[in-house]
């Protein structure tokens, strides 16, 4: 009996078993009565099998949550751009897209914790001469909290601006929409590992 414990313990102790162990002895106990040795069996299961999964840590563990409560901008003018859409449908309900930046302090970069700009046609409206690595080494140096990936179609370019750098990541913008998410998730948890603000 006790090898076939062994042999089976992840399934005895994981979620099925330990229902399957629970409704057992709550079968025993309604037979035989109110025993204390059946009390002491089903709180020593309940105790020891808990599994850590099913606990909810700090908060940055929990992809739900992050996703519910990690604002991503994405500063582009191609209003095409089907990433913003399908990190909305999965999850990231806090993403929104603009064509450009009016002002470094507007409510949308403020508000944001992940800013993913893009280097053609936007930083136009603040006059950027490098448009948007203009835009975000400024936004990096003004917030250095927040995470900014910069991102292109194109392949060339100024490969050794300072503002690539200064971002927390670059992508390609004919990168797979996967890659965009698992950027995605681990920056908004180096974020909310790193502030304060849990």
């Amino acid at each position: 009996m006790l090898q076939w414990i062994i042999d089976n313990k992840e399934w005895l102790f994981g979620g099925i078993g330990v229902f399957a162990i629970s409704v057992i002895l709550k079968m025993g106990r309604n037979k035989k009565g109110n025993n204390s040795a059946t009390n002491t069996v089903n709180n020593n299961i309940n105790i020891n099998t808990a599994d850590p999964s099913d606990t909810v840590s700090s908060g940055t563990d929990d992809l739900a949550e992050l996703k519910s409560k990690t604002h991503l901008l994405f500063i582009d003018d191609d209003g095409r751009f089907q990433v913003v859409n399908i990190l909305k449908k999965s999850g990231w309900v806090q993403t929104i897209r603009i064509a450009d930046v009016v002002s470094l302090d507007s409510s949308e970069v403020t508000s944001s914790h992940i800013l993913f700009v893009d280097i053609q046609g936007v930083g136009k409206r603040l006059k950027f001469h490098d448009e948007g690595l203009g835009l975000a080494e400024a936004i990096k140096n003004k917030y250095p909290e927040k995470k900014v990936v910069i991102y292109s179609a194109q392949d060339e370019g100024k490969r050794f601006h300072s503002a690539l750098r200064k971002a927390d990541d670059v992508l390609s913008k004919n990168a797979d929409p996967y890659e965009f998410q698992q950027l995605t998730e681990k920056l908004a948890r180096d974020y909310w590992n790193s502030s304060n603000e849990v």
